[in-house]
């Protein structure tokens, strides 16, 4: 475990979550055994193609429910460890969006990439024998001032606000047609809004009822002590510990994600800032909480046999 915060000073990492897969999304990794150690470990412990879902689809099968977050699992791992096969230094810390702490977890070495599969699996299992199918769901809604969408959250108690991803961008959780009056009730004055692809009511007390049996499904797992340390993106706290970073993963499905809190983490780090995944999701989050705040990318792989090394990871960071 890091000693101080100054142990490693190369760049916070972010995880992106459930949403950002796309077909296409491994293009360029294939050639990065890394990469492919991780995902197809995920696929020996899932019997998921995933390296056939990510790069051929289709994409109503990439985003199934069982195979989607697994795919951005798998991916977001590969990525990570390709990159530090080719010499990038280990992060100042790391933290996800939403199930992009499933990542960090695993980048982090607190628990093989094995278990976070389980826990993906269990939070399936048992939401799915909880609420049945379609019944449950998420919707997201951008350009909605808080104090109005909580005005028309009050008017459906069944539902909550999930996430606070950035000024007037929020998701919100819970029955499906429910959902559907809120998001039709808002459509006039957002910017946009809809259902999401998610199929269970995450980051809310829904999900609460399910923690004991969740838990007890991963009795066998010993997390580790965490390589660097990870942030919660409940609250923003450093999570110093194995333990504390393993509890705060399990409990994230009923926790909502404040990530301006998270944001607010960030800036007194002080250090780059570098999305390790697919796509640019949480580079605009990020933006919209902070516009002082840039986050580049490693989703472009390292050049084909790159030698590892000891290289600036900050440049590693601005360069990519």
């Amino acid at each position: 475990m890091l000693e101080t915060m100054s142990d490693a000073r190369s760049a916070t990492l972010l995880f992106p979550g459930q949403g950002t897969e796309a077909v296409g999304m491994s293009a360029g990794w294939e050639a990065h055994e890394a990469w492919q150690a991780a995902v197809q470990a995920a696929e020996r412990h899932t019997g998921c193609p995933l390296r056939r879902l990510m790069g051929e689809g289709p994409l109503d099968d990439l985003r199934f429910q069982r195979h989607a977050p697994c795919a951005v699992l798998a991916h977001s791992v590969g990525i990570f460890r390709a990159w530090r096969a080719a010499g990038m230094a280990l992060p100042v810390a790391a933290t996800g969006h939403s199930m992009g702490f499933y990542s960090a977890l695993v980048a982090a070495e607190v628990v093989p990439l094995e278990a976070a599969l389980d826990l993906i699996a269990a939070v399936e299992d048992l939401s799915e024998a909880a609420f049945g199918e379609g019944t449950m769901g998420m919707a997201f809604l951008i350009g909605v001032p808080e104090s109005e969408l909580r005005r028309a959250l009050a008017e459906h108690p069944q539902l909550v606000l999930s996430n606070r991803n950035g000024q007037a961008q929020f998701t919100a959780s819970g029955p499906v047609p429910a959902l559907e009056a809120l998001v039709a009730a808002l459509r006039p004055s957002a910017l946009k809004a809809g259902l999401l692809p998610v199929k269970h009511p995450l980051h809310g007390p829904h999900m609460a009822a399910l923690l004991p049996a969740i838990t007890r499904r991963l009795l066998a797992v010993k997390p580790a002590e965490p390589a660097f340390p990870l942030i919660s993106h409940f609250d923003g706290r450093l999570l110093a510990t194995g333990g504390a970073a393993w509890d705060e993963g399990i409990a994230s499905v009923a926790l909502p994600v404040d990530w301006p809190a998270v944001v607010g983490r960030l800036k007194t780090l002080a250090a780059p800032l570098a999305e390790c995944g697919h796509g640019r999701q949480l580079a605009g989050l990020t933006r919209w909480a902070d516009r002082d705040l840039t986050v580049a990318s490693l989703q472009t792989p390292p050049a084909a046999g790159e030698a590892p090394g000891n290289r600036n990871p900050g440049a590693i960071v601005k360069n990519r």
